[in-house]
């Protein structure tokens, strides 16, 4: 009986989880078309200084939330310590590593004051973070794999 009990909430958080994917992906897609729409109105000099760091960040949005969506499919197919979810992982912290540098260099060129600084470290943070946990997923697809040999 427990053992149903978890998978049912398994279950039912890859739903959660898939649905809150979907709506990053749909929200952060039309959210940069408005941003693309906003530059095509407005034509001071420092919106699009504005606009191409919120405009890349929206962009990582949705490549993110289609690789959290990949992984939580093979989730839903029970494959949770697969090459592919190791490396989906570590591709979401590069991806976040890049753009804190992206926010570095950009805070340098850019003649618009911003606050990204606090932003910038939190994202070099959380990318390393990232590809820390994808390392541990791909000694954890080496270990399986080992498992699955062993008679």
């Amino acid at each position: 009986m427990n053992g149903k009990t978890t998978q049912k909430r398994e279950k039912n958080l890859i739903i959660l989880l898939s649905g809150f994917c979907a709506y990053i992906f749909l929200s952060s897609t039309f959210q940069n078309i408005t941003l693309c729409y906003d530059l095509g109105k407005d034509d001071t000099d420092t919106f699009i200084w504005q606009m191409v760091p919120q405009s890349v960040g929206l962009l990582l949005m949705i490549f993110c939330a289609a690789l959290i969506f990949g992984i939580l499919r093979n989730m839903w197919r029970k494959q949770v310590f697969v090459r592919e979810n190791a490396r989906s992982v570590q591709f979401i912290g590069l991806a976040v590593m890049v753009y804190g540098f992206f926010l570095a260099i950009w805070e340098g060129i850019s003649p618009v004051e911003t606050a990204a600084g606090f932003m910038r470290n939190l994202f070099l943070l959380l990318g390393a973070f990232f590809v820390l946990v994808g390392c541990v997923f791909k000694a954890g697809v080496r270990m399986k794999e080992e498992q699955d040999l062993t008679i």
